[in-house]
């Protein structure tokens, strides 16, 4: 059986616009992606998806957001209702807790000390952060990400991703079209 990639993009936050959204971008990402997140019990442990991750790519100018899923055509309609289910549920109360909140910055941090480790590895790192945001915010990161809080990650959603417009795709064979049936309204959550 053929596999479905859906992908969903926003436009983000931008550095020098609103830099502590670019950092709760970051956080937030990493506690979806935790195995015990509600979000990757909704889509992954219940089969709908094999794959189910939203990420930040932080830039001066408008960053990307993207969630991106991978599916098989018998479940395409049914995954893509239960991300659209968890988008609107990304603020509620308790979506994540104070728990998974702190290991998301202390995983962001130790994958961050981790880079350093290997002088190759670091340069092109620092490349990276001077090219795309400067050096100054790249000195300053570890320490904002520890200040995150969640009323910024709920600024966050609320700016960037929950009823803003955005772009849903998804990449599949025709063969796989015609068993999944995914419309446009299916793909943009309406």
């Amino acid at each position: 059986m053929q596999n479905v990639i859906i992908q969903i993009g926003w436009q983000g936050p931008s550095i020098g616009k609103d830099n502590a959204s670019t950092y709760a971008a970051d956080v937030f990402s990493f506690i979806l992606r935790q195995p015990d997140s509600r979000f990757q019990r909704a889509l992954v442990d219940t089969g709908l998806v094999t794959v189910a991750a939203l990420g930040y790519y932080t830039q001066r100018n408008v960053g990307p957001i993207s969630l991106i899923a991978q599916t098989t055509p018998d479940k395409a309609r049914a995954a893509l209702r239960a991300i659209y289910k968890e988008i609107d549920a990304f603020n509620e109360p308790g979506y994540f807790t104070d728990e998974q909140l702190e290991s998301a910055k202390g995983l962001l941090e130790a994958d961050d000390l981790f880079s350093r480790e290997k002088t190759d590895e670091y340069t092109h790192v620092v490349s990276f952060w001077w090219a795309s945001t400067g050096l100054d915010y790249y000195r300053g990161y570890l320490g904002n990400l520890r200040r995150t809080s969640r009323a910024d990650i709920n600024r966050y959603v609320a700016n960037y991703i929950q009823d803003k417009p955005h772009v849903g795709l998804a990449l599949l064979s025709d063969e796989s079209q015609k068993q999944a049936q995914i419309t446009p309204q299916d793909l943009t959550g309406q």
